[in-house]
């Protein structure tokens, strides 16, 4: 039998928060963040400069992606396991929302040494803009910048 996947909005289904923090906590190294608590996520994502999708499957969070509507379309991307096709769907669940909220186009910042999340950006039609440094825990972290145009007027 087929496992069902579908889309949800953590706004809207906040019994998966913890399931994203477990899941965003991992990935605090490749997106240069501390960790969350379940109690600073919860009041996050109630945020009117968020949307934040995930994808379920037999109750289980693959993944998440997050538009930040307050950073001009940044977004971000995280998934339970990777090369499996999970970060291409969760780039087209943000795309749709994008366009739906107008935003001209979304962008990720992508640790350089990344290359699986690089080669996902890159294979979905997102542009190499250039690189850039953050500093991070004392040192200084190179990455690159991927956009894509969303919405026209």
């Amino acid at each position: 039998m087929d496992k069902i996947e579908r889309i949800i909005d953590l706004k809207e289904e906040e019994s998966f928060i913890d399931s994203y923090v477990s899941l965003r906590n991992r990935y605090c190294e490749l997106l240069l963040t501390k960790p969350v608590s379940v109690v600073e996520a919860r009041e996050w994502v109630k945020s009117s400069y968020i949307e934040a999708r995930g994808i379920v499957e037999d109750s289980i969070l693959l993944g998440v992606v997050i538009l930040y509507l307050n950073r001009k379309g940044e977004i971000a991307i995280f998934a339970r396991n990777r090369n499996q096709g999970i970060g291409s769907k969760l780039l087209k669940i943000i795309e749709r929302v994008a366009n739906e909220r107008k935003v001209k186009n979304v962008w990720a910042w992508v640790l350089f040494d990344n290359q699986s999340a690089r080669r996902t950006f890159q294979k979905n039609g997102y542009t190499m803009e250039g690189q850039s440094s953050k500093l991070y825990a004392g040192e200084d972290k190179k990455g690159v910048i991927f956009r894509k145009e969303i919405h026209r007027d």
